[in-house]
């Protein structure tokens, strides 16, 4: 059997057709990139997903029939809390408002004296990044748009109706919505009031690892494919790449370095006290939860630099690592707030902006740019530091875009005090949602066994902290103090 996994990230898209085995036979990315627009707002065009999704399905298929594979199952993974308002034909009505628009935080900001209801039965107060408020948005500032919606979909649900013509969800992407109950895995009546939602807008709530249905006639003659290939859920994407990096049980976290920063821990109940600003998240593997705090943007900001002080054509990544290792042993005075696209925990914020201070005439681009990802992991290290609170930490595994760099991940140990651990494949998200599906199909009885094959077959690089004393210390308390002088 073969399984063509579709990860749809804010980013880009890929496909990647895999054996049972878990060999890759092929892949195709696209890039794309939303636009940032003014107060916060990050939109983006839906029919550039659908588009993508055709082209590297299609690109797929014709590669599999060339050498006389077959695709046989679809595994659906994604970002999780964009939103999209469709017609009763499914066509998107607006762009759409992606997780990290904060165009929505007056909105946000008023729903949060009812925090202790909100948090109690969703597994998290009210944000900007998730649906929940997204909706309420669209709800009071575009009432045009909601008389014309028939469902109020996110990117997944949007992907996934394209293929099979039914709005189906699962729990991951649910409890990012602050809709759903996260105890009963259920559209709340209670939370639903406070967000001004109709239950009929929402799509129908499954556990991950799910069948959704067959693609349509339609879809088939579109791609090429041979018709009623089925189409399965297998969950968001930090939930994804948590099981594609082996963390399964408590005591495993897991640090993603992808448009945003995201600091994942595995737990096998819901915690009573969670730390300040983390979230309570189903997990990809059912009947667990995933504890969860991030940075909103990292790559993204990584990319922002890039564009602006490298030019913005082709970039040559490797002249931008040596400029970076010239200047890791450095001890300078350059910190950066990393609040581009606002701050989540430990103190949601989303008027707060990145900011640069201790910058003189001596400082370089590259002393710029190492700042900027230091004040990134240094916030990490903040949300570490809180979840050591309530939990301990065995082992740290590092994935995502910027961990290709290995002075980038050296700045990560060092930061973290921990020596840190990362595979060989980078592509964790996908690999998580083929777990999954492998899982569900019975092509594997436990998530155990995958793991174990997965740590077999991928050489595990350990990257051990160099830099110790008082630099990194010292700059986190600087980067603290200064958020609380400018915010509070």
């Amino acid at each position: 059997m073969n399984i063509l996994v579709i990860d749809a990230g804010t980013s880009g898209m890929r496909g990647i057709l895999y054996q049972e085995d878990m060999k890759q036979l092929f892949s195709c990315r696209i890039k794309y990139r939303p636009e940032c627009g003014a107060a916060g707002e990050l939109r983006q065009k839906a029919e550039e997903l659908e588009r993508a999704l055709v082209t590297i399905v299609r690109k797929i298929c014709k590669n599999a029939g060339e050498q006389k594979k077959s695709v046989d199952v679809i595994a659906v993974t994604a970002q999780r809390s964009s939103v999209i308002p469709v017609d009763e034909k499914g066509k998107p009505l607006q762009e759409i408002i992606m997780w990290q628009d904060t165009g929505n935080r007056e909105i946000c900001k008023e729903l949060e004296k009812y925090n202790a209801e909100i948090k109690k039965r969703s597994g998290a107060c009210v944000n900007t990044v998730f649906s929940g408020g997204k909706m309420a948005w669209l709800n009071r500032e575009r009432p045009e748009i909601m008389k014309k919606a028939h469902k109020l979909v996110n990117i997944p649900e949007y992907l996934i109706h394209s293929m099979t013509g039914r709005y189906v969800t699962d729990y991951t992407y649910g409890s990012r919505s602050n809709l759903m109950n996260l105890k009963e895995c259920r559209w709340d009546g209670k939370l639903l009031a406070i967000f001004g939602i109709k239950e009929e807008y929402l799509c129908e709530l499954l556990p991950p690892g799910s069948l959704c249905g067959n693609i349509t006639d339609s879809f088939a003659k579109r791609i090429g494919l041979k018709e009623n290939i089925p189409v399965l859920t297998a969950g968001g994407d930090q939930q994804c790449a948590a099981v594609g990096q082996g963390i399964w049980k408590e005591g495993e976290v897991s640090v993603i370095a992808g448009t945003g920063a995201f600091l994942t821990a595995v737990s096998s109940r819901i915690p009573a006290d969670l730390p300040p600003g983390f979230i309570c998240n189903y997990s990809a593997i059912e009947s667990k939860y995933i504890i969860e705090a991030n940075v909103l943007a990292c790559c993204s900001a990584f990319d922002w630099f890039c564009r602006n002080f490298y030019g913005n054509g082709k970039r040559d990544y490797a002249k931008i690592n040596r400029e970076l290792e010239a200047v890791y042993g450095k001890e300078e005075d350059c910190i950066v707030l990393p609040y581009f696209q606002g701050r989540s925990a430990p103190q949601w914020n989303a008027g707060a902006v990145a900011t640069m201070h201790n910058i003189t005439l001596a400082a370089t681009r590259a002393d710029l740019l190492k700042a900027v990802l230091e004040g990134i992991f240094l916030e990490i290290k903040n949300n570490m530091d809180l979840l050591e609170n309530s939990m301990t930490i065995d082992s740290i595994y590092i994935s995502g875009g910027l961990t290709k760099s290995p002075v980038i991940n050296q700045m990560q140990a060092d930061i973290y005090g921990r020596t840190l651990y990362r595979g060989e494949d980078p592509e964790t998200t996908a690999l998580g949602a083929l777990m999954v599906a492998l899982h569900t199909l019975g092509i594997s009885s436990s998530y155990e066994e995958l793991v174990s094959q997965v740590r077999r077959n991928s050489r595990m690089e350990r990257i051990k902290p160099k830099r110790t004393g008082d630099y990194y210390r010292n700059k986190q308390r600087e980067m603290n103090r200064l958020y609380q002088k400018i915010y509070t």
